[in-house]
């Protein structure tokens, strides 16, 4: 008889090894503004809505095209943690990350 947990402690480091060499994979075959629209969309609240949000970043990439300008702000913005989830949770952090403006009204 196969014992469960003593098989799964054996896997438990191949798994994290294949987690870790997959994350690699993944963000080294997208641009940085899909990076930054993952990191963003990490934010949400559960997994049907980050989903949905990813997808939509997808869609808009295959819209719009990303400049060179695009991803080296892109690319800034996930250097400095500029849209890290507890920085877009204040005006001023959304203003820094570009997901608003500020309109200059007091």
């Amino acid at each position: 008889m196969l014992d469960r947990p003593a098989a799964m402690k054996r896997l438990k480091p191949l798994l994290l090894l294949a987690s870790v060499l997959t994350l690699q994979w993944a963000t080294g075959c997208s641009n940085a503004c899909l990076q930054l629209a993952d990191q963003i969309c990490s934010c949400q609240p559960d997994v049907i809505t980050r989903s949905a949000c990813q997808q939509q970043a997808r869609t808009q990439e295959g819209i719009f095209s990303v400049t060179s300008l695009n991803e080296e702000e892109c690319q800034k913005a996930l250097d400095t943690h500029a849209c890290d989830c507890t920085v877009i949770t204040t005006p001023e952090g959304r203003v820094g990350c570009g997901l608003a403006y500020d309109a200059g009204v007091p």
